[in-house]
């Protein structure tokens, strides 16, 4: 549906982002339907962005009775393959565990992007 996708500007600008923090509101009913289309727009994109280390967090949490919290993460876990983190913009819970975790993901990312760079240098040198 119309407004719903991420338009080809905003990709061009996140293929220079070192890691993805994916918000998905877990107020919403489809929360796997919701990662699924963005994971499409992005694999469909191209430009190394399905590649990227994504994390993954809902959105919100404080809008939701907490016993939900771990059922939406369960499903969003399972569907995903990876691990959730649950957030919320208004009350600042879990802000800053995802900020640790982007920092974090950015550095292993760019030690390994280094690292496998620096495997495909090769030097030849004659005395």
């Amino acid at each position: 549906h119309e407004g719903a996708g991420l338009g080809h500007r905003f990709l061009a600008h996140v293929e220079r982002c070192g890691a993805l923090l994916h918000l998905i509101d877990c107020t919403a009913d489809d929360i796997v339907g919701a990662w699924r289309t963005i994971r499409g727009e992005i694999e469909a994109y191209g430009g190394g962005l399905a590649e990227k280390p994504e994390i993954l967090a809902l959105n919100k949490v404080d809008a939701i009775p907490e016993e939900f919290i771990a059922e939406k993460r369960a499903e969003l876990e399972a569907a995903s393959g990876q691990n959730v983190i649950a957030i919320s913009g208004a009350t600042g819970g879990g802000v800053d565990e995802a900020l640790r975790l982007m920092l974090q993901t950015i550095r292993i990312n760019r030690a390994e992007t280094l690292a496998a760079e620096t495997e495909q240098v090769t030097v030849s040198w004659t005395p």
